[in-house]
């Protein structure tokens, strides 16, 4: 919503529903589900994140196939796992949305000892890996040290619960993406 409103988008739909997973870790709340219900509609970008859940609830992280994605069957992803769960929503996604620009944001460092929150290195190494194989460009919060900076210099003001951003925090956060979906937006 900060980004419609600051940016004057024409309209935008945030179709994200909390607790969603990439993986099947928390069975049918996926993120996939979101795009699924969301099918048919035409969009120009399409934002994707996610992870975090997975990393919370320490769903193997899994491995990227080794294919390309015209090779990549659908039958041979592990959904169990946070790669295999990734490579198939950025599959459905390419799918049902052929002429929007997708992108995917990596979540910044999450300093907890829930779950893997606190190591979420491999979980990030696939999400780079998985995303450049898809031609899937991604924000990435995780190394990002002037945003790090910025935002987790003072968690008290920026988190709520030192995982889940706050109100000045989603601030934050939406200028990044913001000039992230404008370095991206295809140029006419």
């Amino acid at each position: 919503g900060r980004i419609h409103e600051q940016y004057k988008l024409s309209s935008y739909k945030n179709a994200g529903v909390d607790g969603a997973s990439v993986s099947n870790c928390r069975d049918e709340n996926i993120v996939l589900r979101q795009v699924n219900n969301n099918k048919g509609t035409k969009y120009d970008f399409v934002v994707l994140h996610g992870g975090v859940n997975d990393a919370w609830d320490v769903a193997p992280v899994g491995a990227m196939v080794e294919a390309t994605p015209e090779e990549t069957k659908i039958s041979d992803l592990d959904l169990s796992t946070f790669a295999g769960g990734l490579e198939n929503l950025l599959y459905y996604t390419k799918q049902y949305y052929p002429d929007a620009t997708i992108c995917y944001i990596i979540n910044f460092r999450i300093y907890s000892s829930i779950g893997s929150l606190g190591k979420m290195e491999e979980y990030v190494e696939q999400t780079r890996k998985i995303c450049d194989k898809w031609g899937v460009p991604y924000l990435d919060l995780y190394d990002n040290k002037t945003f790090e900076r910025e935002f987790l210099n003072d968690t008290s003001k920026n988190l709520a619960d030192k995982i889940h951003p706050n109100s000045k925090g989603y601030d934050i956060l939406a200028r990044y993406i913001a000039q992230f979906m404008a370095d991206i937006c295809p140029k006419d």
